[in-house]
């Protein structure tokens, strides 16, 4: 009697677990639908990354094959949802966007000329104010940092 109490429990923690898992697979699916949506609204392709109407605005460089900028995408939809600046996105896989790429140290900031802008990577977020790069973030926890940065400069 024992064995079969054990063996109940371990049943019906299977089921709890499998059940557990895909609700959160389906929220997993509801919130990846979500962010690929905020993506889509606000893509833009690499040579409208310092001509964009607004006059500071955030441009975040992502490639789909970038597990990096996988694990950050959430925070940065978040954060373009939150409406504290202007975000948009750039997929340096697709094709039609044609990014240079540069070494870390070479990277520049107070570009305002798109012949003259290249990144080191993905993920890399950059602030364009008034049509002029102002910062050249690289990699995914400098990213969450700066992101994190112009939350507490909203709050005060």
């Amino acid at each position: 009697m024992n064995l079969r109490w054990h063996i109940c429990l371990l049943l019906v923690a299977a089921v709890f677990t499998s059940c557990s898992s895909a609700n959160s697979e389906s929220l997993s699916k509801s919130a990846s639908k979500e962010h690929e949506k905020i993506i889509k609204e606000n893509e833009i392709l690499w040579d409208d990354c310092l001509s964009q109407k607004e006059s500071d605005y955030l441009v975040f460089v992502y490639s789909e094959t970038c597990s990096h900028c996988h694990e950050i995408m959430g925070d940065v939809t978040s954060f373009a949802q939150s409406n504290i600046l202007k975000t948009y996105f750039v997929n340096k896989s697709n094709s039609s966007n044609i990014i240079p790429i540069c070494a870390i140290d070479e990277v520049m900031v107070n570009v305002d000329q798109i012949t003259d802008l290249a990144i080191a990577g993905t993920p890399t977020m950059f602030e364009v104010e008034e049509g002029q790069m102002t910062s050249n973030i690289f990699g995914a926890d400098s990213c969450l940092t700066f992101l994190n940065e112009l939350r507490l400069k909203k709050k005060n």
